[in-house]
């Protein structure tokens, strides 16, 4: 009966509010959504130059199969990383109490999450019900092949890489493995190689192999992605995800070892013995050591306290929300280095359009940070932006300076649709700094128009620092369930490295291209996949950078790359 009162009460206060945003998240504008923007929203960054390429190649896999929050169990929803320590604890109790969650607005009403979280959160979620799966212990091959190669200039110099990773899970199981030959190899054999497995037995369960560990607010143990952007408010507090086996074609920022996970009652102990540098024992033995760590997490209904040990570090944090208001802190200490490190920091809403965070941060390396950060709506529900302001003193000094440095971040962005089909998104961000370049100011205009399957989108970025810098580009696709096509051109002059553009290109899953544009001249790229069938679908990408704008005695090279990548699911 409680279920069901609360799915009405949901309905009711929030059934507009769940329809605008439903329709919001699969129309953004004219049909436009990508993953890409997606996982920029969920991972609270305003571009998606600032994403960090393992973590959304771990999101696009969410993207693909979605977590079905009413099915897994508490540890695998910890370990998804898409859920805070509070919202894992109070879906549990949640579940315990009123069975599943059958809709989007009755999981808006549950404590912790509200109509905001879940609009970021439903691309990666389903309401999928044991009452409606019929398979009981199902199987599934995830496997992805890629082949890169490039030549720059005459004479032709050509390099070339290449990749597989491939996975097997079930509801109890996931095992994957991943190799790849990486650019500048003279050999023609594989340099990477990379594994996972992961068993959940009834009461405890065991990662070997590649795995992730992330506790706290990663001032002990996180290994993996680090979000180091402060942009908006959802991105100032981590969300500790535990232990993860990881699927890539490197692994190269994953930790190797083995780790358990054993719950018992409100605590959860997870131990683990990682061994840092095996992976380069051949180039570096002498970074080749033991990481034994251990944490104790106690989880409540409002939130969770744990404690750290890795290594030489020892750490405290707790993270909980009252009355809507997000609080978390963490405090370690390395007994090697006898230093403190100190970070705090909270969330909630000033008002009904408006979120703010702030945060405060003293770490090993002698760094003393403040950052404050707010969203907001207007009253058009097609109209947001974000502000923040985010500063640093360094006590050693930084550059040439012996005494303390000082840098200074602000950004402000604004985004809104004009028309159904156009959005234009504003976004200026200036950095100051008390050693070398003193001022550094972007200023960026992106506009988007989308019409069913076609879209259009149009850059003009620029960038004063040492001197003057722009970078603009134009984009044609079509994009349906069968095919995508994408096109793009630009322009750029850059002629300091200082003042170079980072410009995001489209690729395929698993590669996160982020180019650096310096120099004088143009560039082209063309991205296609194709659906073959139900289990197989195709990637390919096309790109020619010139430099035929830069002076003769100065002009680069041109570089020319081709990629090939086929995904299979069986």
């Amino acid at each position: 009966m409680g279920k069901w009162f609360m799915a009405l009460v949901a309905a009711l206060v929030l059934g507009e509010t769940a329809r605008a945003q439903e329709a919001d998240q699969m129309q953004t504008v004219g049909n436009m959504t990508e993953g890409i923007d997606v996982v920029m929203r969920f991972m609270g960054v305003d571009s998606p130059e600032e994403l960090d390429a393992t973590e959304v190649e771990r999101l696009e896999d969410f993207l693909d199969r979605p977590l079905r929050i009413n099915m897994v169990a508490t540890s695998r929803l910890a370990a998804s990383g898409l859920l805070s320590p509070f919202q894992v604890a109070s879906l549990a109790y949640y579940r315990s109490r009123h069975g599943n969650v059958m809709s989007y607005a009755e999981l808006a009403a549950v404590d912790g999450f509200g109509p905001e979280a879940v609009r970021k959160l439903r691309p990666f979620i389903s309401l999928e019900c044991h009452e409606i799966h019929t398979a009981s212990m199902h199987s599934r091959h995830d496997l992805a092949v890629k082949a890169a190669g490039k030549v720059t200039g005459m004479p032709v110099e050509g390099d070339w890489n290449y990749g597989l990773k491939y996975r097997f899970r079930t509801d109890r199981l996931t095992a994957s493995i991943g190799t790849s030959k990486p650019y500048s190899s003279e050999s023609p054999w594989p340099e990477t190689y990379t594994g996972s497995l992961s068993v959940d037995f009834s009461k405890i369960r065991v990662v070997m192999g590649d795995f992730n560990a992330r506790f706290g607010q990663g001032l002990a143990l996180w290994s993996g992605a680090f979000m180091t952007s402060l942009n908006t408010p959802d991105a100032f507090m981590k969300k500790p995800s535990g232990i993860a086996g990881t699927w890539s074609f490197t692994g190269s920022s994953a930790l190797t070892g083995v780790a358990a996970e054993v719950p018992v009652g409100h605590l959860k102990i997870t131990a683990l013995m990682a061994v840092p540098g095996i992976k380069d024992m051949k180039k570096h033995p002498e970074k080749v050591s033991l990481l034994p760590a251990a944490n104790l997490t106690y989880l409540t209904r409002y939130g969770h306290a744990s404690l750290t040990y890795a290594g030489s570090m020892v750490s405290g944090d707790g993270a909980f929300c009252i009355r809507g208001v997000n609080l978390f802190s963490e405090t370690s200490y390395d007994f090697a280095e006898r230093r403190l490190a100190v970070v705090c920091g909270t969330q909630f809403n000033a008002s009904e359009m408006m979120r703010l965070a702030s945060l405060v941060r003293y770490t090993p390396y002698d760094i003393y940070q403040a950052a404050l950060s707010g969203s907001f709506r207007t009253s058009r529900p097609d109209s947001e932006g974000t502000f923040s302001v985010d500063a640093v003193c360094y006590p050693l000094g930084k550059g040439k300076q012996d005494s303390h440095s000082v840098q200074v971040k602000a950004l402000a962005a604004w985004e809104c649709s004009l028309s159904p089909s156009f959005k234009l998104k504003l976004r200026l961000s200036e950095r100051f700094r008390t050693w070398g370049n003193l001022f550094r100011t972007d200023l960026r205009a992106d506009f988007s128009y989308g019409d069913g399957p076609w879209l259009m989108n149009m850059r003009l970025n620029a960038l004063g620092c040492v001197g003057t810098a722009f970078v603009g580009y134009l984009e044609e696709g079509r994009k349906t369930e069968e095919m995508s096509v994408y096109l793009r051109q630009g322009v750029f002059f850059v002629d300091d490295w200082e003042d170079r553009i980072y410009v995001y290109e489209r690729d395929a899953p698993g590669s996160f291209n982020v180019p650096a544009m310096y120099g004088r001249g143009w560039f082209v790229s063309a991205v296609a996949s194709a659906r073959i069938n139900r289990m197989i679908r195709l990637y390919a990408r096309a790109s020619y950078t010139g430099y035929q704008f830069m002076p003769d005695e100065k002009r680069k090279p041109g570089k020319a790359e081709l990629k090939l990548q086929a995904v299979f699911k069986l």
